[in-house]
């Protein structure tokens, strides 16, 4: 491998970030040799993945412009003969969690902080922001020891790959680690040219110019007096919660299907919108946004197994007090309408957005949260129907008892569902100002359905 191009979608500076995954594992049964034969294991299969699909050990660099008002480029380029695999023993170490309390209190995720479990923190350079000029690795494992237990931290650099993406080399590796052949069908979708994966856009006269213009960075406003403090938290929807969320919004749903997850959706944002009111009651009439992340794959009739970078957003906005007031149906229905492959338009939204960023110098004028504004808005993505509990990595060590984000320095108006749990559970976590964080753990509404981890 000379070099590899990154998607389109993939060139915005703002997303030299990485996703992170945290996947728990239990050791009733615990000796030096099975922690041993795990990180053999890993090892071993990381090796042959990179063998496979050899940019998976690469790193992202940037190559700068000599032009004014031009980005640069990033790409990816050899580096190792396999991801980066850390090993940390933090048996030892009094500020590390350990199996059996994690598993008293649903693995809380202001346990599991990144910069005790993570390879690489979430904004590379830690809370001064990414070095643009930082090679960074594409995929990396972090192989946590604690008492009772190991965490595997898999982390990947967003330019290079989603969460969908993410979890298709996670797949991969689970098979590489257990010895098993990848399917030469898997291998040539995730080693095929990214610049010839999305369609090109036919007609740029006919694109959605209020979708771009979200997109679109704008003259910043003011910035407030007061720092504002942010905190993570994270609650847990059971299955039996979410079913009779569900059952609610059908009642007053204007579409035939809405799934659990525009139920749980629209209740989360409906319930932050509540918890902001008391803050924004004052301006009930001003506008508030729901950006909901979505996988553009199966709108452009690109392979589920395509590991690269195909997310967008769609946008809901309606005043502060319509969104209190909606029923909770017609608001998981408005959310289903966008998605359906029958309704949506999101292969449409893709295509532009990707034309406008082949034409744009400065790739950094263009980002899915361009103007979102923390304080009023909301952008969650839902990673619950990610399959991490089928993932054991051939260690010996069984399924994983929980899977988390671990907890990352606080950005307002951020959330995420993790994947789903056998059980049938969802844990959200999310990031609110610390007066919005109280009144949402004080509504009644909310702690109906949502209990709070921590």
């Amino acid at each position: 491998m000379k070099s590899f191009n990154l998607d389109i979608i993939g060139q915005p500076p703002h997303l030299h970030i990485y996703t992170q995954l945290c996947l728990c594992y239990s050791l009733p049964n615990d000796s030096d040799a099975t922690r041993q034969a795990a990180a053999d294991a890993l090892s071993r299969g990381l090796k042959t993945l990179a063998q496979r699909i050899p940019w998976t050990a690469g790193r992202i660099i940037h190559e700068p412009s000599n032009e004014a008002g031009n980005s640069g480029i990033y790409k990816i380029v050899p580096w190792h003969d396999a991801p980066p695999f850390v090993i940390r023993d933090l048996r030892g170490d009094p500020s590390a969690p350990k199996m059996e309390v994690l598993q008293q209190r649903n693995f809380p995720m202001e346990l599991l902080d990144e910069g005790l479990v993570a390879p690489y923190m979430t904004i590379p350079g830690g809370t001064a922001g990414a070095k643009m000029d930082e090679p960074t690795a594409v995929f990396a494992v972090q192989m946590n020891h604690i008492e009772g237990g190991i965490f595997l931290t898999i982390v990947s650099q967003h330019q290079v790959m989603d969460l969908a993406g993410q979890m298709q080399v996670m797949r991969m590796l689970d098979r590489a680690c257990r010895g098993e052949e990848i399917p030469e069908e898997e291998v040539e979708i995730a080693n095929r040219d990214r610049s010839e994966i999305i369609p090109p856009v036919a007609d740029v006269e006919a694109e959605p110019v209020e979708q771009l213009s979200r997109q679109t960075v704008k003259p910043a406003p003011p910035l407030s007096a007061e720092p504002v403090s942010s905190v993570w938290a994270s609650f847990s929807f059971s299955k039996a919660s979410l079913a009779a969320l569900k059952a609610t919004a059908l009642k007053t749903a204007t579409t035939q299907k809405i799934s659990t997850d525009d139920a749980l959706t629209a209740f989360i944002w409906q319930s932050i919108t509540c918890a902001r009111y008391k803050r924004l009651r004052h301006e009930p009439n001003t506008t508030c946004t729901l950006g909901r992340a979505v996988d553009s794959r199966r709108y452009l009739d690109i392979p589920p197994s395509y590991p690269g970078l195909l997310n967008n957003m769609v946008y809901h906005t309606h005043s502060i007090q319509e969104t209190i007031d909606m029923p909770l149906g017609v608001f998981a229905s408005e959310l289903r309408t966008a998605v359906d492959p029958g309704t949506s338009q999101i292969g449409r939204y893709t295509r532009a957005l990707a034309a406008l960023l082949d034409r744009t110098p400065n790739k950094g004028l263009i980002s899915m949260g361009a103007n979102i504004n923390p304080s009023q808005d909301f952008m969650l993505s839902s990673w619950a129907g990610a399959d991490c509990y089928g993932l054991d990595f051939g260690m010996g060590l069984g399924l994983p008892v929980a899977v988390r984000r671990p907890r990352f320095y606080p950005v307002e108006g951020l959330g995420y569902l993790s994947p789903k749990h056998p059980t049938g559970e969802i844990v959200l976590a999310v990031c609110l100002r610390e007066d919005d964080m109280q009144a949402l753990r004080g509504d009644t509404e909310w702690t109906r359905h949502a209990v709070w981890v921590g």
